[in-house]
């Protein structure tokens, strides 16, 4: 069976007004993963919906997971085929 791994990206979110004023603000940033949310219509986004009725499935960030041939082709009609092995 085939396996999803989500994307990541290095986006850091800062609070407040001074870079300086958050812990670990002087690291550099670091490969984060991102949800992928399958939504109730088929849809695939890495935007959580504000209504939670609205998701069928989770794949979630930094976790490999496997997935059926449906979702595999799914996925790839998404444009996730480059994380899937």
């Amino acid at each position: 069976m085939p396996f999803f791994t989500p994307p990541t990206n290095d986006e850091v979110f800062y609070f407040g007004d001074d870079i300086g004023d958050n812990l670990f603000s002087q690291l550099p940033a670091t490969a984060r993963g991102v949800n992928v949310y399958r939504l109730a219509n088929g849809e695939y986004t890495e935007n959580q919906p504000p209504n939670t009725e609205d998701i069928s499935k989770v794949f979630y960030g930094g976790h490999t997971t496997e997935i059926t041939t449906t979702e595999q082709a799914e996925l790839i009609a998404a444009g996730y085929e480059d994380f899937i092995t």
